[in-house]
């Protein structure tokens, strides 16, 4: 790809070239015809193996269109484009969020942190309700605006309740066992990549996860990650057990639900809001 990049799609003002991935770039374009300003992922099949990326584009318009919540990133509407009756490129409009990953942009205080993580809760109980997994919560898949603002974005790897993966998906530093291991996937993984990322959020460091080497790995028999308190000791030990419960290995030690997470976390945001603790 040359560095400056152009993209033209009927209907659309293309505005500004914002990123890319995997097979994928995403722009910021206007409709013409209402004005509304959007995100638009531009997927591309270049080689023959690249129809996962397209499968992947896919399930984000079908998981993401059926979701409503002011913490999930809207997803609108899908254009597939066809040469010589085979798909070659996706485009997905999506909604147009300002701001930083939690990646790029760490939170300065472990109560921010924890104000942001709770909308995260909020969302993704919301999410499992509706009977779908996200199954890639992490700190790059977090933005957060200016306000305050938090969006969970990228519905390409979720699923519905129950999935079991013909491959293995999901992101190194916060993947769970039961991701590497292809077995039913349920509201249980949400919990461990949302423990996951919200131990790295708060100490800067991901957690060991149980990846497959030459098939020697278990479920049973994964590295255990040190107390977020021993790399930040500003964590209270409630935050630290709450994170310690959700990346537990077996998904049957971990809290059942994310409403019982988003429960737990109110509770400790609470307690930085007595002491004046706002993050700011």
């Amino acid at each position: 790809m040359s560095s400056a990049p152009t993209l033209e799609v009927p209907g659309y003002q293309v505005i500004q070239f914002l990123g890319s991935g995997a097979r994928s770039t995403i722009w910021q374009v206007r409709d013409r015809q209402t004005e509304q300003v959007l995100a638009l992922k531009r997927v591309v099949k270049r080689h023959a193996t690249d129809s996962r990326f397209l499968e992947q584009a896919i399930n984000e318009h079908n998981v993401g269109s059926q979701l409503d919540h002011p913490t999930l990133r809207h997803i609108y509407s899908i254009r597939r484009i066809k040469r010589w009756l085979s798909l070659r490129e996706i485009h997905v409009m999506m909604e147009f969020c300002q701001g930083e990953t939690v990646q790029t942009s760490r939170p300065s205080s472990v109560a921010q942190a924890v104000g942001i993580f709770l909308e995260i809760a909020s969302a993704l109980a919301y999410m499992n309700a509706r009977g779908f997994v996200h199954a890639d919560t992490k700190p790059n898949n977090i933005i957060v605006d200016s306000k305050g603002g938090v969006k969970i974005i990228d519905f390409g790897q979720s699923c519905t309740m129950g999935t079991v993966k013909p491959r293995i998906q999901g992101t190194p530093d916060f993947i769970a066992p039961e991701q590497v291991h292809r077995r039913p996937l349920d509201a249980r993984t949400d919990v461990f990549n949302f423990g996951a990322s919200l131990y790295w959020t708060v100490t800067g460091r991901p957690i060991p996860t149980v990846l497959p080497k030459e098939g020697s790995l278990t479920l049973e028999n994964g590295p255990k990650p040190l107390p977020a308190r021993k790399f930040n000791p500003d964590v209270p030990e409630a935050l630290e057990k709450l994170i310690a419960d959700c990346i537990e290995v077996s998904p049957p030690s971990r809290p059942a639900s994310m409403n019982e997470v988003a429960s737990r976390l109110s509770l400790i945001g609470r307690q930085f809001s007595g002491t004046g603790g706002n993050g700011s």
